[in-house]
């Protein structure tokens, strides 16, 4: 694709559905996934999380945290969830890209151990809290942050290949909720998408909504001091 870099990255648009008849290899997503961990940056290079990746094959899992992140909207992290299946939620078709996509990604926070070069620095006296799992509350802005210039630069990866991500935030934060799943171990971080797009989100607004639904422009959000 002989695009610059803006406008490769201008084509990025938030995926509402996803492509489930023609699925992008795994060997090429397992390419762009350590592309992405090759250039992404990481505070001591710790890179304090997992990118769990769910495949064509994990439906029941993606469908489980389709679930989730639909009743989230409905109530508030702290109420245990009553649903049993779809029937007791209410349909959501922004939270189809989740339920539709053929590589679902879901970070999570990952106490771990220093380099090589840390561990004489801890040996100087250092102490670096993406080691202790008694930190992990600590330093969620910062993994947050990591996580989504991992996410950034994923994106970047994938239009290269005509491919498109999405991301979501809007699921439980309370660990309970994750029980059914027995992978998850720490905080979840962020949702990831990444596949063949059958349907943008501003693809269902019609002109005049697309008119309103703008992001503040440069002279609001970018301040000289």
């Amino acid at each position: 694709m002989d695009l610059n870099l803006l406008q490769l990255l201008d084509r990025r648009r938030h995926v509402k559905v996803y492509d489930t008849e023609d699925i992008p290899e795994e060997e090429l997503i397992k390419d762009l996934l350590k592309k992405t961990w090759k250039v992404t940056p990481s505070k001591n290079n710790f890179m304090p999380y997992h990118c769990n990746v769910l495949g064509p094959d994990k439906k029941s899992e993606k469908h489980s945290i389709w679930m989730k992140s639909v009743d989230h909207c409905k109530e508030t992290n702290e109420k245990e969830t009553t649903i049993k299946s779809e029937k007791d939620i209410e349909y959501n078709p922004y939270f189809e890209h989740i339920n539709t996509a053929p590589y679902l990604l879901v970070f999570t926070q990952r106490p771990c151990p220093p380099n090589d070069y840390y561990k004489e620095a801890i040996q100087r006296g250092n102490y670096y809290e993406q080691m202790h799992t008694k930190d992990v509350d600590l330093i969620l802005p910062d993994v947050s942050i990591e996580v989504g210039m991992f996410m950034a630069n994923l994106s970047a990866f994938a239009l290269e290949k005509d491919l498109h991500t999405s991301v979501l935030i809007c699921f439980p934060r309370k660990f309970s909720r994750w029980s059914d799943m027995p992978w998850v171990r720490h905080p979840v971080i962020l949702l990831g998408s990444i596949g063949k797009v059958k349907e943008f989100r501003r693809d269902s607004m019609n002109n005049k909504e697309k008119r309103k639904d703008r992001k503040p422009g440069p002279e609001i959000v970018l301040k000289w001091i």
